[in-house]
């Protein structure tokens, strides 16, 4: 199966990396972001993911396309790649766009086409593990009550006041602090703010905060609306973490101007390779009568010359693929909480979300 990789980026790369002896695989990148990640890289096509011409010739000749680029050209691939009947893959954290793939694909694969493409949007470690494990942990109650997802990206080490060192790309950090949080509340399904509903979470003897952040339920809140009265999506930092947020995006107010808050970032926190992923999810619910819990926590860290995020998010993408290769998912629009629980953590990349404290 010849996969073809759009962005050649930390998390595009890194893919490439763990699946160079399951797939053929083709890549394309800009020159300038290219070049940024060194001269250890494999082949790659020169082509920018706005020109639609090229990357449509690119296409053509591949079974799979992995969307590793900003969330702004989504819409655009996902759309080329299915009018070609390529199963798509992306890593998009971004609700609306998702949304948008989700509607697209039931014009282009229903019962009244030839096009058998599968469509996995949201792959990756937040949304993407989180929410299959998250899925299966509520799949064990007889009545679920409540489904809390936990996940964080930290510096193993911090000297500044915000503890916090850039590990992934920014433009998909920045949307995931301003856009509304979908949740439920009281069985209903709802927006919630970004940067609210915090609370502290001790793991490990380790004291952590958590916030309302976009993105990270991905399509939970649709799959149990009705079936359960809490679920919702937080974001793991270190203690104080979000008040410089909330002063910077709402008392300075950049929420208003996004590419300010971009070049701010980007030319002022600076990045790290010495970083761990928590991943923390609590499940309760009633079987035979009784209340019980049931709780999934692991800690990733960086391995093979990947860092942790890398490993985190590239796993379960790769993870996904493989399913895909080997026909384990349906076609049309696939939720991540649909893929198969057992299949995708006994997977030799899927292992490394499993329940463990290193």
């Amino acid at each position: 199966m010849i996969l073809a990789i759009i962005g050649a980026g930390r998390i595009g790369l890194a893919v490439e990396k763990l699946l160079k002896d399951d797939f053929e695989i083709k890549m394309c990148d800009t020159r300038v972001a290219a070049e940024t990640y060194g001269t250890t890289l494999p082949v790659i096509d020169f082509i920018d993911a706005s020109n639609l011409e090229m990357l449509g010739s690119f296409l053509n000749h591949s079974d799979v396309v992995l969307s590793a680029v900003n969330y702004k050209f989504s819409k655009d691939i996902a759309q080329l790649a299915l009018k070609k009947g390529k199963h798509y893959v992306d890593l998009t954290e971004d609700v609306d766009t998702t949304t948008w793939i989700q509607e697209w694909t039931k014009t282009e694969v229903n019962p009244n086409t030839d096009n058998k493409a599968s469509v996995i949007p949201q792959c990756g470690l937040a949304p993407g593990a989180i929410n299959i494990i998250g899925g299966h942990l509520a799949s064990q109650f007889e009545k679920p009550i409540s489904l809390k997802l936990r996940v964080g990206a930290l510096p193993l080490y911090s000297a500044n006041r915000m503890s916090y060192y850039l590990s992934w790309n920014t433009a998909g950090l920045l949307n995931e602090y301003v856009n509304p949080c979908d949740a439920i509340v009281n069985r209903k399904r709802m927006k919630v703010s970004p940067l609210e509903g915090v609370e502290k979470i001790i793991i490990d003897g380790t004291e952590y905060e958590a916030f309302n952040t976009s993105g990270g339920a991905g399509t939970l809140t649709d799959t149990y609306w009705l079936k359960i009265d809490e679920l919702d999506y937080k974001t793991i930092r270190y203690p104080g973490h979000v008040d410089y947020l909330r002063f910077m995006f709402e008392d300075l107010g950049l929420k208003n101007n996004m590419e300010l808050a971009n070049d701010i970032f980007n030319q002022n926190v600076p990045t790290t390779t010495d970083d761990v992923v928590i991943f923390f999810v609590k499940a309760t619910g009633y079987n035979n009568g009784d209340l019980t819990e049931k709780n999934w926590v692991c800690k990733i860290y960086g391995k093979d010359g990947m860092t942790a995020i890398e490993r985190a998010t590239a796993s379960g993408v790769a993870e996904v693929l493989c399913m895909l290769k080997d026909k384990k998912l349906k076609s049309g629009f696939v939720k991540q909480e649909d893929i198969p629980f057992e299949t995708f953590i006994k997977g030799k990349f899927g292992e490394i979300y499993g329940t463990k404290l290193e």
